[in-house]
């Protein structure tokens, strides 16, 4: 991805259009994913007359071996959808933002000749501007007219992290049902915390007590992000938000198996999490949540690889036991619902029964359930730790 480099933006390339990378079909796979079951669970309820998906980078619509953009893949998702039919007392709106002249009118292009006519419902803009300008706008218009905003994921996917601003992203934030997806060059930072070119502009990013601890730590301690998620909660406290923020990361690694970036989800709410991290677990091959370019099997016909629950299972389970044992310590009786809330909420991990199973083989815990089928774990029931 990397052509060259300047003060924190990463120079992918200068052409209208460019090749694409595994693992960013990996990245519009999650995308894809979660658009297609975060559509119907807000407009299937009737209770929410507009969803709103906007792109910060949008790009040209299209990569040069005729792959599709995020824009393209979002509206596709939606337009196309197999539930489509209970959307139509919802307005889907879709703003796309480009800075550069020659992507947006690509864009514009491709839309039409791939996406085709929309329904009515379905709506987009293309805002030839850039990000946290035009994002500043329309906070400040909501703000300034007292408006709230809609059910919104907001796609941040910048080359680089010159465009990462806290301020902008803590007030999308603000409002309550808000989601952030980011591209965050966690590999770059990483690589360039010790270049004068870069300093600057990752100051805007860390203390310098934190980029003192950057330096001096391993890449597998992943500082980078951890402090950047710290931050950027800290802003979001700063508002008055006391919502408590979920968040799932995606690593993705270069053809020569060096970190590129993380997919950093963020949101309030429990159950987008568990959205989320179903795409991320089956944009893997093996639920680790990455994806390198270095292994990828071009003659693999789909990204999504289920593998075998036996390569993760034993792992969440010790983890999700450790998570429970330090909470509840041992022989205190534990309800199934509280165990899976848990799971779902407060772990890396989606819910399976086999998590449990695991445990219960293992003799780990024991489980107080009448009438219950092999390897079921019913909400009537409880468990206790041994």
């Amino acid at each position: 991805m990397d052509k060259g480099s300047f003060g924190g933006v990463i120079n992918a390339n200068d052409d209208t259009v460019w090749e694409i990378s595994p693992h960013t079909a990996a990245k519009h796979s999650i995308l894809k994913k979660y658009i297609q079951a975060w559509a119907p669970i807000l407009a299937q309820g009737s209770y929410h007359r507009r969803l709103v998906y906007i792109d910060g980078f949008a790009g040209p619509g299209e990569y040069k071996n005729g792959e599709d953009g995020s824009p393209i893949i979002v509206l596709k998702a939606i337009k196309e959808h197999q539930l489509r039919g209970n959307f139509r007392n919802t307005e889907f709106v879709n703003i796309f933002i480009e800075k550069r002249d020659d992507r947006a009118k690509n864009l514009e292009r491709v839309i039409k000749e791939r996406v085709g006519t929309l329904p009515s419902w379905i709506k987009y803009e293309i805002k030839h501007s850039e990000f946290n300008t035009e994002m500043k706008q329309i906070l400040n218009e909501l703000e300034s007219e007292g408006k709230n905003l809609a059910p919104c994921l907001c796609f941040v996917d910048p080359f680089g992290w010159n465009d990462i601003d806290y301020e902008i992203l803590s007030n999308i934030m603000k409002y309550e049902k808000a989601e952030l997806l980011i591209t965050f060059m966690a590999g770059y930072l990483e690589r360039f915390v010790w270049d004068p070119i870069h300093i600057s502009s990752i100051k805007r990013l860390y203390s310098d007590e934190q980029i003192q601890k950057i330096r001096e730590s391993s890449n597998e301690e992943n500082l980078v992000t951890k402090y950047f998620l710290e931050n950027l909660t800290e802003n979001i406290r700063k508002l008055g938000i006391k919502d408590r923020l979920f968040n799932i990361s995606f690593a993705t690694y270069n053809n020569h198996n060096r970190l590129e970036y993380y997919l950093i989800y963020l949101t309030k709410s429990c159950k987008g999490l568990e959205v989320m991290k179903s795409a991320m677990f089956f944009s893997a091959k093996d639920g680790s949540y990455k994806f390198s370019d270095f292994d990828f099997d071009p003659a693999q016909k789909t990204l999504i690889d289920y593998g075998q629950e036996s390569d993760w299972v034993i792992g969440a389970s010790e983890e999700i036991y450790q998570l429970l044992l330090t909470r509840f310590g041992k022989g205190r009786s534990i309800p199934i619902p509280t165990v899976k809330s848990i799971v779902k909420c407060e772990s890396k991990w989606m819910f399976k029964n086999d998590i449990l199973a695991e445990m219960e083989d293992s003799k780990r815990i024991n489980v107080f359930v009448d009438k219950r089928r092999k390897r079921t774990f019913p909400d009537r029931g409880y468990i206790t730790l041994n």
